[in-house]
C-alpha cells in the first residue's frame, strides 16, 4: 500500500477468529483468522512490488513452486464469465513488475507460453474457496479481550520490512483473480475490487525458517483429501442449471446422459455414478457416457435429429440394438452384479458401439424415420453383422467373454482404440476381419470412416 505515514501504512482488517480443539497443545497460541482481502493489496502485500526492497516474487515459490500460467488465466476467465483474448500480452502486462525480474532463474520463463485464447467454464455464480495464507509481522486484536476467538481485527504495517505473507494454498486463484479484477478495472471501473475469502495464519513458522507446518497444512489440503468423482459432478451440473436450456453441446449432452440413466433405454439404473455407488459395477460411468455423447450431438444434428427426447430415443435405440445384437441383452433388476464375463456392458465396449453412430446414420438415411421398431432391427441386424465379421460372437452367438476379450489385446494399453478400428473395419467390410492385422484394421476402418463423414456432409450441404 502506498504511502510512509503510520496513517496510510497500517492496515487493519475485521475478521473471525474460530475456536479449534484439534490444534496441537504446543500451537494452541498459534492463531488464525477468517477474512475477505482485497487481491489488489494482497498482490502488493505477497510477492510485492519491485521498488520494495524487503518483498520478494521468489516467496511464491515458497510451498507450491512455480504458477501454471494457463491455470491463471482459466480462473480469470471463469470469474468473468468471458473470453480472454491475447493472454500472453496481458498476463505480460499485469504481472511483469512481479514475476519478470526472475525470468533467469533455472526453470523459469518470461513472458509464460499459454494460448492466446482462453474460454470460461459457464456458470451463474462465479466465485472460489478461502484461500490459506501465512504471515510473519501481524497481529490480532480481540473485540472482547477476555475471549481469545470470535470477532477481532486483524492489524499490520503494510510498509514494515518485518512484515512477510506467503501463500500456503491457493496461488492460482490470488493471480487469475487478479488478473481478472486488472481486466474488469480496464473495461468498466479503475476502482473495482474483490475480496477474496481467506484464512490467515499467523507465526506457524518463524520468518526466514524452512516452511514446514505450512508444507503439512498444503499437504493436508491437496493430497490427503479425495477428490469429488467427475460422474458425481456430471450428474449436478444439469441441477446447478435448473430449468434454463443447454448452453452448449457440453449441457446438452448432460441431459441425455442423465435421462439414459434415469428414464429412458436399456441402461436405466445402470450408469455409475462411483461416488455415490450408484448404478451396477462394471457398467459404464456417468462421466465417461457424456463425453461420449458430446461428440456425437452434432452428427445427429445433421440428420435431423435435433430435440433432447429424439436424441435420447435415437441412442437408446441404438445401445438397446447393440445388446440384442451380443447376445447378452440381461437387465439385471433387483441384482447389483452382471455376470464379470459379460463385457458388453463395460464402458470401453459401449463408448466403442456409440462411436459407431455415425456409420449407423450414414446407412439409415433412406430411412424416413429413424427412430423406430424398423430402425431398431436394422441396427441390429448391423451390429450382429458387425460383430460377426470382427469375430466377437461365439458359435452361440453371443459376445465373447471377457478372458477371449483380454487374448486379443482389446483391454490394457491401446486396447479401446484397436477394438474401435476393427468394429469400424468389420462394419464397412463384406468378408471377416477377425484375421487381418492390426495395421491392415487400421487402414481400413479410417477408410469406413471417411467415407461416413464424407456421407453426412453430403447431406447436410444438400439440405
Amino acid at each position: 500500500m502506498a504511502g510512509n505515514t503510520e496513517q496510510t501504512s497500517v492496515e487493519r482488517i475485521s475478521v473471525i477468529v474460530p475456536r479449534n480443539p484439534f490444534v496441537h497443545a504446543a500451537l494452541q497460541d498459534k492463531h488464525h483468522c477468517l477474512c475477505a482481502l482485497d487481491v489488489a493489496k494482497l498482490m502488493q502485500w505477497w510477492p510485492g512490488t519491485p521498488h520494495s526492497p524487503h518483498r520478494d516474487a521468489g516467496k511464491v515459490r515458497a510451498i507450491q513452486r512455480s504458477l501454471d500460467w494457463k491455470r491463471v488465466a482459466q480462473i480469470a476467465s471463469y470469474l468473468l464469465q468471458d473470453e480472454i483474448v491475447r493472454v500472453p500480452e496481458r498476463i505480460d502486462e499485469f504481472f511483469r513488475g512481479i514475476y519478470e525480474p526472475k525470468k533467469t532463474e533455472p526453470g523459469r520463463e518470461w513472458p509464460p507460453r499459454v494460448p492466446k485464447v482462453i474460454t470460461p467454464m459457464k456458470s451463474e455464480f462465479p466465485t472460489f474457496s478461502n484461500i490459506l495464507l501465512h504471515v510473519n509481522g501481524a497481529a490480532i486484536k480481540a473485540a472482547d479481550e477476555s475471549k481469545e476467538d470470535g470477532a477481532a481485527t486483524l492489524m499490520f504495517d503494510a510498509n514494515n520490512a518485518a512484515l512477510r505473507f506467503s501463500v500456503i494454498d491457493g496461488q492460482h486463484r490470488i493471480n487469475g483473480a487478479y488478473f481478472a479484477v486488472c481486466l474488469l478495472q480496464e473495461k468498466l471501473d479503475k476502482e473495482t475490487k474483490w475480496e477474496v475469502p481467506a484464512e490467515v495464519f499467523l507465526d506457524l513458522d518463524a520468518p526466514n525458517a524452512p516452511p514446514r507446518r505450512q508444507a503439512q497444512i498444503f499437504i493436508d489440503v491437496n493430497f490427503n483429501q479425495k477428490k469429488v468423482d467427475r460422474s458425481l459432478v456430471v450428474d449436478l451440473f444439469p441441477t446447478a442449471r435448473g430449468k434454463s436450456d443447454p448452453r452448449d453441446d457440453k449441457e446438452r449432452a448432460q441431459d441425455i446422459g442423465r435421462k439414459l440413466m434415469l428414464e429412458t433405454g436399456p441402461l436405466v439404473g445402470m450408469i455409475q455414478i462411483p461416488g455415490i455407488k450408484y448404478g451396477v459395477k462394471d457398467v459404464i460411468t456417468l462421466a465417461t457416457l457424456v463425453n461420449a455423447i458430446e461428440d456425437l450431438l452434432p452428427e445427429l444434428r445433421s440428420c435431423g435429429i435435433t430435440g433432447l427426447e429424439a436424441q435420447t430415443e435415437f441412442l437408446a435405440q441404438c445401445l438397446t440394438a447393440w445388446l440384442e445384437a451380443s447376445g447378452r441383452f440381461e437387465h439385471p433388476s433387483g441384482s447389483s452384479t452382471l455376470d464379470p464375463e459379460n463385457v458388453a456392458y463395460q464402458g470401453r465396449v459401449l463408448v466403442s458401439i456409440l462411436d459407431l453412430v455415425p456409420a449407423i446414420l450414414w446407412k439409415l438415411k433412406r430411412l424416413q424415420n429413424p427412430i423406430s421398431e424398423t430402425a431398431k432391427e436394422k441396427v441390429k441386424r448391423m451390429l450382429e453383422d458387425t460383430a460377426e465379421r470382427a469375430g466377437l460372437l461365439d458359435k452361440d452367438g453371443v459376445f465373447i467373454n471377457k478372458s477371449i476379450f483380454k487374448e486379443r489385446k482389446y483391454l490394457g494399453s491401446g486396447g479401446i482404440g484397436l477394438f474401435r478400428n476393427t468394429l469400424w473395419a468389420a462394419f464397412g467390410s463384406d468378408d471377416s476381419v477377425k484375421r487381418w492385422g492390426e495395421e491392415r484394421i487400421a487402414v481400413a476402418a479410417e477408410e469406413v470412416r471417411a467415407k461416413a463423414r464424407k456421407a453426412l456432409a453430403s447431406d447436410r450441404e444438400d439440405e
